[in-house]
């Protein structure tokens, strides 16, 4: 089986993340999967601004490219490694291979191991996109508005190497939205899961930590037996109704995107 995870950074460029990233992945797959993890080619770090994020998900070599090249190189599914879901929906009306987003799978997991729910992003505009993410797949009855760290992502990148005030910020988050009611915490970042992973915090006063970089692996090597067992699919009724491959043809030349890499003989 192969596993194609595909961050929102230019994660080629970012040693300790797609180090630690890599190593935890490699913990917990099926010994015969293999995971590719993979970033857009060209991207800015400032993903706490929406613009940012819709440019790094649909411009050429963006998410939205990098999963058609996923789907034409022969991938058994998706785990788009980003808690914004980028391009989630877009893919699968165009793919054939199960895709799953980190933020959408954790919340439904979320579901499955308390009643309530929350989150720490690392910057506020970002807990208020997961807020609105909430909403939008019908869980706002379950879900406890999110916190934040309080910093960019470049200061994330800080915490590979110097974790102990995340650490303590995450966890000072995590025990004001375990007063609130929720009951399962979510790193909100696949970056930041990889930190607070890495520094083994599983609980926070009595609210389980869900490790959502674990679960959406997971969840993707399920989902692609079940695909391949049952020929479980994405609906094509109405949201996810697919295109020929002429048109998507067509659209990848109008908008520049890259096709899939031939490898070196």
């Amino acid at each position: 089986m192969k596993i194609w995870w595909q961050s929102s950074t230019p994660i080629h460029r970012l040693h300790d993340y797609r180090t630690t990233l890599t190593e935890h992945l490699n913990s917990v797959k099926r010994p015969e999967t293999e995971v590719h993890v993979n970033g857009v080619d060209d991207g800015s770090m400032d993903l706490h601004y929406n613009a940012v994020v819709a440019i790094n998900s649909y411009g050429p070599g963006g998410v939205l490219n990098k999963i058609i090249q996923a789907a034409d190189g022969g991938y058994d599914a998706v785990a788009i490694g980003c808690f914004l879901d980028p391009a989630m929906q877009e893919a699968r009306e165009i793919v054939p291979i199960p895709v799953f987003g980190l933020g959408e799978t954790s919340m439904l997991t979320a579901c499955m191991y308390g009643h309530k729910f929350s989150g720490v992003a690392f910057h506020s505009k970002q807990s208020q996109y997961y807020d609105r993410k909430a909403f939008e797949y019908g869980l706002a009855s379950r879900h406890v508005p999110f916190g934040s760290l309080g910093i960019d992502f470049n200061d994330v990148q800080k915490a590979f190497t110097n974790p102990v005030e995340m650490a303590h910020t995450f966890i000072t988050e995590a025990r004001r939205l375990a007063a609130q009611g929720a009951e399962v915490i979510l790193a909100a970042c696949a970056t930041v899961n990889a930190i607070i992973r890495r520094e083994k915090i599983h609980e926070v006063d009595g609210a389980l930590v869900l490790d959502c970089n674990a679960v959406l692996l997971k969840t993707a090597e399920g989902m692609a037996e079940l695909s391949r067992s049952v020929g479980l699919k994405a609906s094509q009724r109405l949201l996810y109704q697919r295109p020929d491959r002429r048109a998507l043809d067509d659209w990848m030349r109008t908008y520049g995107f890259r096709p899939q890499p031939r490898l070196k003989p």
